[in-house]
């Protein structure tokens, strides 16, 4: 090998072409080889695998570099923000330490932004040089036996299949549309109904009424870990709890709902352990790729905040400084304009960190300090009323 990353072609993916070299490799990567079908119809067939904006590299007909991407709508509050999802990214193994991955991702940087993305989200530990930074931290809610809430199932549940999930998927996006982190549903639209584990309810008309998602996680068999509910959260507790007796568990955990939904609002009420895991430089983490037409986005959010707070008559500039990528807010009367940036005395300088601002992934002055932020002027109040801590979380369903 020469070492020489761009003597090799870069093109985006092509569903009448590439489905099967794309499933092959990540196949070989990821699953030793095996569920190549399953890869090709479910992982990146039948979902929102985005094609033209994922990257591939070629050496001849052989592919050697695969970076995928998955884009979707997240909340983010009362708004939604287009998020390129990246995943199965792999380079073949005679191949590697010859920066094709580095190529690849900015390539498909360029193509996001052409393609309206405002951010880009993955989990992984080796993002941090392109400029991804801390999204959020994974939060596990942990119940022993007799801390799960003794209540009474109010209608019969069944074991959900395929057939459902486009049921489920409107009434988790009725449920779930204040919760900033998640995905806006369809992403995923076929699993196999063991991947499912899911148990629903129905109305009297036979409507989907609501559901949970629950198994045992890969690592812990002796837990049964709900990943998603939707609808009564009493009902959901009640099924979990019944679930749970079935199987010879020895803890109920909950792991990727928001922490705002209501059934881990009932737990709260009760006794339980709450372990919060933070990553350094892996774990979930979130890019800028377009900083101004982000906060275009979420500028009725900060006028809004800024409405509802002790600076509601303050006026002035804010520059934010991204690094690569600066925006200056004009901010008088309620209003705010984005602008393009100019010289300011109250400035945020956060480079990669102010991402971790605009989707609110902690409390704005931990992330000022996590991310080593610099505030002048004004810059350090404004930052905690327009950038409050929104606690996302994207489901388990949902990731990349």
């Amino acid at each position: 090998m020469n070492g020489i990353a761009s003597s090799y072609p870069i093109t985006p993916a092509n569903p009448n072409h590439h489905l099967t070299a794309i499933a092959k490799m990540v196949a070989d990567a990821f699953t030793n080889g095996e569920y190549i079908e399953e890869i090709a119809n479910n992982y990146i067939g039948n979902c929102h695998y985005d094609w033209d904006t994922s990257r591939l590299i070629w050496d001849g007909e052989q592919l050697v570099h695969h970076w995928g991407v998955w884009g979707y709508p997240m909340r983010l509050e009362s708004v939604q923000l287009q998020v390129a999802g990246v995943g199965a990214v792999t380079t073949g193994e005679k191949y590697r330490k010859c920066g094709l991955m580095q190529q690849a991702a900015l390539a498909s940087f360029e193509s996001m932004r052409q393609n309206g993305y405002h951010l880009s989200i993955l989990r992984g530990r080796h993002y941090v040089k392109f400029g991804y930074a801390r999204a959020w931290n994974y939060i596990t809610y942990r119940l022993k036996p007799e801390e799960i809430p003794a209540l009474p199932v109010k209608v019969p549940y069944q074991k959900l299949s395929t057939e459902h999930i486009e049921a489920m998927g409107f009434l988790y996006n009725q449920t779930h549309q204040t919760f900033s982190g998640t995905a806006i549903r369809p992403t995923y639209r076929l699993k196999s109904c063991e991947e499912m584990s899911t148990y629903g309810w129905f109305d009297e008309n036979g409507k989907l009424a609501g559901y949970v998602r629950a198994q045992p996680p890969e690592d812990d068999k002796e837990s049964l870990q709900c990943l998603e509910a939707a609808g009564d959260p009493q009902q959901a507790l009640a099924v979990l709890s019944e679930l749970f007796k079935q199987g010879e568990y020895k803890i109920l955990t909950f792991f990727t709902l928001p922490p705002q939904h209501p059934c881990l609002q009932l737990i709260r009420l009760g006794n339980c352990v709450v372990e919060t895991r933070y990553f350094a430089t892996s774990g979930w983490r979130v890019r800028i790729v377009n900083l101004h037409t982000t906060l275009e986005k979420i500028r009725p959010l900060l006028e809004t905040r800024l409405g509802q707070s002790h600076l509601v008559n303050w006026k002035g500039h804010l520059m934010l400084d991204a690094g690569e990528q600066k925006a200056v807010l004009n901010i008088g009367n309620g209003y705010i304009q984005v602008t393009k940036s100019h010289p300011t005395e109250h400035c945020i300088n956060g480079g990669a960190g102010i991402g971790r601002l605009l989707i609110g992934s902690d409390e704005p002055a931990e992330v000022i300090r996590q991310e080593k932020i610099t505030c002048s002027g004004d810059a350090a109040r404004l930052v905690c009323v327009l950038f409050p801590n929104l606690y996302p979380m994207l489901s388990q369903w949902d990731e990349c």
